[in-house]
């Protein structure tokens, strides 16, 4: 997913330290208001990409969102949590590993994996 938004140069709206668009002022430059406009097409741009890359579920949760950097977030942190879960399990399961000298080492070994 990065890959596609890093193509499409919207990636940088999802740039934690990207400081917030300025409020909008009577004397803003013509300079000012194009960055603001892209900025914002970029936001709406990067929100839709990953909405369109979430299942119906996830669509569902995230549809109220308004601004791309927080579903990012929750959905970085929900599947590094999971990830984080999982390669527990798989360590454990090896620390807990014994031989059997019935099976095979090699059957032993697949029922690992």
């Amino acid at each position: 997913m990065m890959f596609l938004l890093t193509a499409l140069k919207v990636q940088y709206v999802l740039d934690p330290n990207l400081p917030p668009l300025p409020e909008i002022t009577d004397n803003d430059s013509d300079e000012t208001k194009a960055a603001r406009k892209k900025r914002e097409e970029d936001e709406l741009v990067c929100r839709g990409h990953i909405l369109n890359a979430l299942s119906d579920r996830l669509y569902d949760l995230f549809t109220s969102s308004k601004c791309p950097k927080e579903i990012w977030k929750a959905l970085e942190n929900k599947y590094n949590n999971e990830k984080q879960g999982a390669d527990k399990f798989l360590t454990l399961k090896y620390f807990e590993f014994t031989m059997n000298d019935s099976e095979s080492v090699l059957d032993q070994v697949h029922q690992l994996t």
